[in-house]
């Protein structure tokens, strides 16, 4: 499972991502994918210039996934994610320029009304809601 949801996205320009994956499929670069299809898509489709995201600072693979991507580390703070459970949370930070971006591409159409919701122009970002893909396989 990966989310990714934004607030105040015309204003900030930034995405908050997150994962979540069963242990059977641990260690088969999916969390590395999953959350790079998510960027192609808020960067280029939505028009974000920065990712934000957050692991416990225990969780090596997690934060593995997001070096990988070129995210940087921005702190640490302390979360609750079950009542009477706190953990410190090390948050990083991609910034557009830093993505490294996987040899594979997304295809997306028909965004337009979700662009127009979140208050999101893509002709104004100079991303198009119609981002290609470069091959057949990528096309969902």
């Amino acid at each position: 499972m990966d989310r990714c949801y934004s607030r105040r996205s015309s204003n900030r320009r930034t995405v908050n991502t997150g994962s979540w994956l069963p242990k059977s499929v641990h260690g088969r670069g999916l969390g590395t994918e999953m959350r790079a299809a998510l960027l192609l898509f808020a960067f280029d489709a939505l028009g974000a210039e920065w990712a934000e995201s957050g692991a416990a600072r225990w969780n090596d693979a997690s934060l593995n996934v997001s070096r990988k991507l070129g995210y940087e580390l921005n702190g640490v703070t302390r979360v609750a994610p079950r009542a009477g459970e706190a953990v410190d949370e090390q948050r990083v930070r991609l910034e557009k320029t830093s993505f490294v971006r996987p040899d594979w591409s997304i295809s997306v159409r028909g965004a337009e009304p979700t662009l127009a919701q979140l208050g999101v122009d893509g002709r104004k970002s100079g991303n198009s809601a119609d981002v290609e893909s470069t091959t057949e396989k990528d096309q969902f």
